[in-house]
C-alpha cells in the first residue's frame, strides 16, 4: 500500500483530507506537528508529501532540511497546499493545491503521483435510475458509477462501442435532472468474475460548462456525503 504524508496546521482540513484519502485506498500518516513530520520521514521516507504552507513555515529550515533528500532525488514528490496566511517560497520542486481544495484535482495529484495505471477522474460508485434514449427507443436501466467524463450503466442490450445515445439521470438531492449526450466505449458481459452483470461504458460528448459544473457538484456532494456531515462542511470544494 502506498505510504504519504499529510501536515497542516489547519485542523478541519486536515481531518477532511485525511478522511479523503484513507477512503481512495492510501495508507496515510496526517500530524499538525512539524516535529513529528519530521521524525516519520526520517524513520522511513514516504512515497508522497502533502505539506500545508503554513506548516512549512512554521518548520522553517529545520522541516525543509528533512524533505530536501527525498524530494530532490524523486523518489517523494511534494505537494504543497496554498495557505493565505502563511504564503511561503519553496524552492524544491513541488506542486501547488490551492485552498479550499478541490477534490477533484486533489484525486489527480494524488493519482499521478501513486498509482502504476493513474485515473485523471474521480469515479463515484452509485445507484440511481437512468434513462437511455437510442434509436427512437427509450427504457430504463440502473447507472452505478458516475464521472465527470462518463457513466456505467446496468443494461440488458448489447451495444456497440461508438453506437451514440442520450441518457438522462436525475441529481439527487439537487432537484435537477441531466440529459447527456454519449457514445458507447465499451460492454461488459455476465460471467461469475462480475457477478453476472451485464453493462455499457458511455463517455459523455458534447459537454458544456453547465452541465460540467453540476456533474461536479453532484458527485463532490454525494461523495463527501458518504464520508459523514462533517466532511462535507470543511474546506472542500
Amino acid at each position: 500500500m502506498k505510504r504519504l504524508i499529510l501536515g497542516d496546521l489547519r485542523m478541519p482540513l486536515l481531518a477532511t483530507t485525511e478522511t479523503i484519502l484513507k477512503h481512495w485506498g492510501f495508507r496515510v500518516l496526517a500530524s499538525s506537528r512539524e516535529e513529528q513530520i519530521r521524525s516519520i520521514i526520517n524513520e522511513t521516507p514516504p512515497d508522497l508529501l502533502i505539506l500545508g504552507s503554513g506548516i512549512l513555515h512554521h518548520g522553517g529550515q529545520r522541516l525543509l532540511k528533512t524533505i530536501e533528500k527525498p524530494v530532490r532525488s524523486g523518489d517523494c514528490p511534494l505537494i504543497v497546499l496554498e495557505d493565505e496566511e502563511c504564503p511561503v517560497s519553496v524552492s524544491l520542486p513541488h506542486e501547488m493545491l490551492t485552498a479550499p481544495i478541490n477534490v477533484f484535482a486533489l484525486f489527480e495529484h494524488v493519482q499521478k503521483h501513486l498509482e502504476k495505471y493513474p485515473r485523471k477522474n474521480l469515479r463515484l460508485p452509485l445507484r440511481i435510475p437512468g434513462m437511455l434514449s437510442r434509436e427512437n427507443a427509450c427504457y430504463l436501466a440502473d447507472v452505478l458509477s458516475l464521472s465527470t467524463q462518463g457513466l456505467f450503466i446496468k443494461a440488458v442490450d448489447k451495444m456497440t462501442p461508438g453506437d451514440t445515445l442520450t441518457v438522462i439521470i436525475p441529481l439527487v438531492g439537487m432537484k435537477k435532472e441531466l440529459e447527456l449526450e454519449g457514445r458507447v466505449l465499451y460492454n461488459v458481459n455476465p460471467g461469475p468474475e462480475n457477478n453476472y452483470l451485464q453493462g455499457v461504458g458511455i463517455e459523455f460528448t458534447n459537454l458544456d460548462d453547465e452541465r460540467t459544473l453540476n456533474l461536479q457538484n453532484f458527485i463532490k456532494h454525494r461523495f463527501l456525503g458518504e464520508l459523514g456531515s462533517d466532511a462535507s462542511k470543511q474546506e472542500i470544494h
